[in-house]
């Protein structure tokens, strides 16, 4: 086939970036890619190992001399998220990305690019397939269903591999020299409390807070961003510190992962107070408001009487508010090594009632630290049983810590800055990352992050640098080489 990225280099990189893209990949859908990878391993003589869930491992013998080297893991993921513009006829089950370079950018026509990580795909390939370098034993980790919960890495058998330092290499760095070093680990709660309800009496008010900005909780949690749940029970609580309160409704929110943006509830209060009741929310979202002048300045709180057939029983609506009003949220530990970097935060990301009058709320811890995360685990199972709720434990996946000492990081960095004159940038991030999954299957791992500069992950406007895919394979086989050293 005729190659879109003719003439630029790494050639031969590229051209495993073109072929996979022709293939469809949508997590929970990597079949074809692991068919792919497999077949790839068998043509080139390379022992290899596949899982139910669709995990490639692909080895690699280290070039002459360098046998007696550690090995090392290269990781990266096969999933790409899948999105079109509204007007794309694009199949993403079995049309191949439609690519195109705009000024020494490569992207795709009406598409998600598949950069993130498709990078990291074509790197392991090529260097799989390539002679002529010096490297040492290379362990070739592609996982599967990334974009959908780090669901690969969560299953993958770390026994296969013999390596204790890895390179991921995920998609989407802003600059190619910003090198992650820290993740964090997650662990997802549902509560549940069985309700009643009873006739209502008095008069009823209806509750909406809007204009919050809300947003991924790991990505924008330092913003001091408002979530609706927690200020709604605010204000209830308030009104509730004066009269009578009783629960009719009270809902909001619709992942676990992102900060509630707005929520309603339906009270009642003695009959003839609900201006007075009002009155207080009043005073108390005013308040709000300038709290969040700064963070959430759309923040607004409404309010109405309204007709009111039924409502939570006196000790369940009042379990339900305390609940509610008490549940950690937002951050709760910063770093005293990286500046700006949260340990530990968390995010009530739904509450509602289910079709059997049980209430449901969903929250999601996050934590570099495992024992962080652990310790607000247990002020849950606490705070749960004092109000009345059954805690379940879902979802967990592992956190990967800063590791001031990383031997693995300082070769990459010093091969950077050698290179390219210039020093790395060392960040981290809040989400989770598979370094996390893959450490908690091998606590002695030694991780350090290289990618390329890439731009607008998971929409239409993805895009990878060319210039900058170029200088990261060469950076890659001289932090290989330098190794090779040791």
């Amino acid at each position: 086939m005729e190659l879109v990225t003719k003439g630029y280099e790494p050639a031969d990189a590229l051209r495993y970036f073109e072929e996979i893209s022709a293939i469809p990949r949508a997590s929970g859908k990597e079949a074809a890619i692991a068919d792919y990878i497999c077949r790839f391993a068998e043509e080139h003589g390379l022992e290899y190992h596949r899982d139910d869930a669709d995990n490639v491992i692909v080895k690699k013998p280290a070039s002459r001399g360098c046998e007696g080297v550690e090995p090392l893991i290269l990781q990266g993921h096969t999933d790409m998220v899948c999105v079109k513009l509204p007007d794309c006829d694009h199949d993403f089950d079995k049309d191949p990305i439609e690519l195109e370079i705009k000024d020494d950018w490569l992207t795709a026509k009406g598409t998600t690019l598949g950069a993130d990580d498709g990078i990291a795909v074509s790197y392991m390939l090529a260097f799989l397939a390539k002679e002529d370098y010096v490297h040492p034993p290379l362990e070739c980790v592609f996982t599967s269903m990334e974009e959908i919960g780090l669901l690969g890495a969560s299953r993958l058998d770390a026994s296969v591999l013999k390596g204790k330092r890895m390179i991921n290499m995920d998609g989407g760095a802003s600059d190619d020299s910003g090198s992650v070093v820290s993740s964090a680990g997650g662990m997802v709660y549902d509560f549940y409390r069985k309700v009643e309800f009873e006739a209502a009496a008095g008069d009823g008010v209806a509750l909406s807070i809007r204009g919050l900005l809300g947003g991924h909780s790991a990505v924008v949690m330092d913003q001091g961003r408002g979530n609706g749940l927690k200020l709604m029970a605010r204000i209830i609580t308030g009104i509730a510190r004066a009269m009578d309160v009783k629960i009719a409704a009270f809902s909001g929110g619709m992942k676990m992962n992102a900060i509630v943006s707005a929520s309603d509830a339906v009270i009642t209060v003695p009959a003839g107070k609900a201006g007075e009741a009002m009155a207080i929310a009043g005073r108390i979202g005013s308040d709000i408001k300038t709290e969040l002048s700064i963070s959430d300045p759309g923040f607004e709180l409404t309010m109405a009487q309204t007709e009111v057939e039924k409502v939570m029983k006196h000790e369940d609506g009042k379990a339900v508010l305390e609940f509610m009003e008490l549940l950690p949220d937002g951050i709760h530990n910063m770093s005293q090594e990286m500046k700006g970097m949260i340990l530990c935060s968390s995010n009530v990301g739904v509450l509602e009632l289910l079709p059997d009058d049980r209430i449901h709320v969903l929250d999601c811890i996050r934590s570099t630290d495992e024992s962080l995360k652990e310790a607000l685990a247990d002020r849950y199972e606490t705070l749960a049983s004092l109000c009345g709720f059954e805690a379940v434990q879902g979802t967990s996946f592992g956190s990967w810590k800063y590791d001031a000492g990383s031997k693995l990081r300082a070769v990459c960095a010093d091969v950077y800055k050698r290179m390219f004159g210039k020093d790395m940038v060392f960040t981290f991030t809040h989400g989770g990352l598979e370094c996390g999954e893959i450490k908690s299957k091998i606590p002695e791992l030694d991780i350090a992050c290289m990618c390329p500069t890439a731009r607008e992950a998971h929409t239409t406007e993805e895009a990878l640098d060319l210039k900058s895919y170029k200088r990261m394979y060469d950076c890659l086989l001289a932090v290989f080489e330098e190794l090779c050293k040791a």
